[in-house]
């Protein structure tokens, strides 16, 4: 194999112990890379979440733990997969001094995060950890968007199904044990991370079998790990009255009632047994034709982890800090094991016993314990999956509702019945096509746009779950009407609205969301919110008008009118959001974002312009250039019209689909050939390269003028948004 940018070191045998013969150890070439990531990792923790009191991280007395247990990483990803590395460390001291309800609570805290990275959105900017989870994924996305998208997904999967989840189960033998210890170890983070490290390609279907392959490597990293951790984790179970230790040392003196120095003998020897079963492995690769060079390179790879991992553990500060003066002892004899033997030892499911918390944060956080830069409220996406349930629309009063139905005989319509007052009809009809358009799958950017830019502003969170529902009720209103309009039949891979409910009650339902928003708006204490509101709708439907009338006129306008009409049809919900962000800050009489949201609009029309033609997967959500069958004036078409020598061909071709009312394949891509020859996508992707490079500059403009270091949220929102 191949080595670019690792060497070998040479250690004794009697040095690592023997817990890793016969496997090389590596070190990367370029550590300072390492050290930038993990000091920048304690420095953000430090200023953002709390105290680094006797934390001791991966950096060691003479190698740090990326530099001896990945020695293959890509240079320039070892800074990021190294501060990504030293958050877990942080957050993994975190649950080792947490209560059984604030580790669950954590949990679910941090998996979300991970789940909406892997959607294109991390909410909640006034969080620490979530700002340094943002920064993670935001640098991940700008090196490796594809690998970055895969670590989200697995890091979420890992955090679901293990991290810390049973710290409170007593196990009795290693049997039970060692299952556990092999997800909570972190497999699935360090083989995601190991994959963007490495920028490994592996096919999906060797998952399973590289899986199984890599067990034993796994197991004796898993090991390793509580040989050399046993006395930390021992002295933390006591700081927190925990009856007993997450440990393998712990359970071998449990199930065999041996001392402690026994056990990590035992331990030992179980480690020797793992690293052979994994160097056989290695040694029959070569005679293997189910596995890829990159499969095979994988597990090659993965020996470095073992072996690197030893020679850390064995002096690295994390689990020797109290060595030398001022050391514990720790006790060969617990008495919470040596007692006399219960016939009864408990394994007890998190899952059958714990009943999961309200949303929010626990009783520590919100006194500065866990994370004291946690808000008091957590949110819900308004745009999730699940149908909204925001006040404002989606809760029918109970005066709106009868309990029971009386049958109607001509004699009760012929006495009072017809005079008498009755309840209002509830709302659900008229909001029915609102929630079927909400439950589409949605990245929800205006929401996370909010989020982002609140970083700066600092407004409370009831103000801005109000902005956040003038929006969005805006915005789904625009996008029934606009599906109509331009007789689309899918929205988002599914069926457009009008296609379920018929346009007239689509219509109806998007006239009362206007209607709706108006109402929220005025909870807004600032005086020109109403004003500010009436003024963008009015450029919404403005603009949106502008692209009607070209559509059905056939004009081809200039570029400064498409502009413009960007700056209406779309420009005008981002300064919507801005301007009631503004006016409702403490911070806004100095602050001008107004250049922000004029280059974010203008950027979002042209990538949908582009996205739309050239994009396979926007062609699965919305249909194959739907934009040529609509008879849209997009950016491309306009350059192509004003740049081909065959101007008649494409006319007749849009008439051709004002009569048909669509285009065919064929016809449609008759126009793509003639736009890529004629430059026309590769213009509108220089545009779009330009504009996102401006928008890059303000919002560094930005973080100078607020001050409080950069805002990662917006950064990974821009990420997301990259052609």
């Amino acid at each position: 194999m191949n080595y670019q940018f690792s060497t070998t070191l040479t250690f004794e045998n009697d040095l690592i112990e023997g817990l890793c013969d016969q496997i090389p150890v590596r070190i990367h070439k370029f550590p300072h890379f390492e050290h930038a990531g993990t000091l920048e990792a304690q420095s953000d923790w430090q200023r953002m979440v709390g105290s680094l009191k006797d934390h001791e991280g991966g950096l060691g007395p003479t190698h740090g733990f990326m530099t001896l247990s990945v020695p293959e990483c890509i240079p320039e990803r070892l800074h990021i997969v190294s501060y990504a590395n030293e958050f877990a460390f942080l957050y993994d001291d975190v649950i080792d001094l947490a209560s059984e309800q604030d580790i669950h609570r954590e949990n679910a805290y941090l998996l979300e995060a991970f789940v909406q990275g892997s959607e294109g959105r991390i909410l909640d900017s006034k969080s620490g950890k979530r700002q340094m989870q943002a920064k993670i994924l935001s640098n991940m996305l700008d090196i490796d968007r594809p690998r970055a998208m895969f670590a989200m997904k697995a890091w979420a999967k890992f955090i679901e199904s293990s991290s810390g989840r049973e710290h409170h189960t007593s196990f009795c033998t290693m049997e039970e044990y060692m299952p556990y210890r092999c997800k909570d170890v972190g497999h699935m983070f360090w083989h995601a991370l190991i994959i963007f490290g490495c920028a490994f390609s592996i096919p999906e279907h060797e998952d399973v079998i590289l899986a199984e392959l890599v067990m034993p490597a796994v197991k004796a990293a898993s090991l390793t790990n509580d040989l050399f951790s046993y006395d930390k984790e021992f002295l933390a179970a006591m700081v927190s009255n925990k009856p007993d230790v997450v440990n393998s040392v712990w359970v071998l003196m449990k199930e065999h009632r041996i001392p402690l120095d026994e056990a990590k003998d035992r331990c030992r020897n179980l480690i020797r047994k793992e690293v052979e079963v994994y160097r056989n492995t290695l040694r029959g690769l070569d005679n293997r034709t189910n596995i890829s060079t990159e499969g095979k390179r994988y597990l090659e790879l993965m020996q470095y982890s073992v072996s690197g991992n030893v020679v850390w553990s064995r002096s690295c500060a994390r689990y020797h800090q109290h060595n030398g003066s001022g050391s514990m002892d720790i006790p060969q004899y617990p008495a919470s094991i040596f007692q006399p033997a219960n016939p009864h030892c408990y394994k007890r499911s998190l899952r059958e016993s714990f009943t999961p918390p309200a949303p929010g944060p626990s009783p520590a956080s919100a006194q500065g314990g866990l994370d004291s830069g946690r808000p008091a409220k957590q949110l819900k996406d308004s745009e999730s999956d699940s149908p909204p349930t925001d006040d404002f629309i989606m809760q029918p009063s109970n005066e709106y509702t009868t309990q029971t139905s009386t049958p109607l005989s001509s004699e009760s319509i012929d006495g009072c019945l017809m005079v008498i007052p009755l309840p209002k009809l509830s709302d659900h009809l008229v909001v029915e096509p609102f929630k079927y358009l909400n439950s589409m799958p949605s990245k929800g950017i205006r929401d996370k746009a909010i989020d982002a830019i609140n970083k700066w502003l600092n407004i409370p969170e009831t103000v801005i779950q109000v902005i956040k529902s003038v929006v969005s009720m805006l915005h789904s209103s625009s996008l029934m009407l606009d599906d109509l309009e331009d007789r689309s039949e899918l929205r988002r891979g599914r069926p457009a609205t009008h296609i379920i409910y018929g346009s007239a009650q689509t219509i109806n339902s998007a006239t009362f969301l206007y209607i709706q928003a108006v109402i929220a708006v005025q909870k807004l204490q600032a005086s020109t919110a109403f004003d500010i509101f009436v003024e963008e709708v009015r450029c919404l439907f403005t603009g949106q008008s502008f692209d009607l009338h070209w559509t059905r006129e056939m004009i081809c306008p200039t570029v400064l009118e498409y502009l413009q009409m960007a700056d209406g049809k779309t420009g005008s919900l981002f300064r919507l959001i801005t301007r009631l962000m503004t006016i409702s800050s403490a911070r806004s009489p100095c602050l001008n974002l107004s250049h922000l949201t004029r280059i974010l609009g203008r950027y979002f029309q042209i990538r949908d312009d582009y996205q739309n033609l050239a994009s396979p997967e926007y062609a699965a959500q919305k249909g194959y250039c739907e934009d040529l069958d609509e008879g849209k004036f997009s950016l491309p078409l306009i350059h192509v019209l004003n740049n081909s020598s065959k101007g008649m061909l494409l006319k007749g071709l849009l008439h051709r689909r004002r009569s048909k009312g669509s285009l065919t394949r064929e016809q449609k891509q008759t126009i793509i050939d003639e736009m890529n020859l004629c430059g026309s996508l590769a213009f509108t992707r220089n545009t779009l390269h330009s504009l996102y490079h401006d928008l890059e500059m303000e919002i560094e403009k930005l973080d100078k003028q607020f001050g409080g270091g950069p805002n990662f949220e917006i950064r990974f929102i821009l990420s997301i948004l990259k052609v």
